[in-house]
């Protein structure tokens, strides 16, 4: 017995150590980053829409975000508070790694491109609501001025 209540602490420790390391997670998808003006996220699993991993995101406390609702899906106003300002012609921009897969073009590099982490992430061919979640691949919201 006395060796059980020596192992049950050393586990939980180890436990809390593990679960603290790395990005923060919600369902599929994980933050990389979250910046003033940027919010990067990996899809950890195939599956559902950039719209989803928000609201999966968002429900599990990782992030807010807000927007109005469309004929083409979310489009997004603030990501953690920090708001597109119209005055300044500015609007939260989506990048992504993913290309085409399954002949659906996903994103197009000469409509512009953000570097991440070494990654070239291409400018999105669908909104947020649109983009599907591919494990591996990443997003970028940033805000932008036109």
């Amino acid at each position: 017995m006395s060796k059980l209540r020596f192992i049950l602490p050393f586990i939980a420790i180890i436990s809390l150590i593990f679960s603290s390391c790395g990005s923060e997670s919600a369902g599929s998808a994980k933050i990389l980053a979250a910046e003033d003006g940027l919010l990067v996220i990996e899809a950890t699993a195939d599956g559902g829409s950039l719209e989803d991993a928000l609201n999966a995101l968002s429900d599990a406390g990782e992030l807010t975000y807000s927007g109005s609702s469309g004929d083409y899906g979310l489009f997004l106003t603030a990501v953690n508070g920090r708001e597109a300002d119209l005055s300044k012609n500015e609007y939260w921009a989506l990048y992504t790694t993913l290309g085409e897969l399954d002949g659906v073009a996903y994103s197009n590099e000469e409509f512009g491109s953000y570097d991440y982490d070494g990654r070239v992430c291409a400018s999105a061919s669908y909104g947020v609501s649109g983009l599907i979640m591919v494990e591996g691949e990443i997003y970028v919201l940033t805000v932008e001025s036109y």
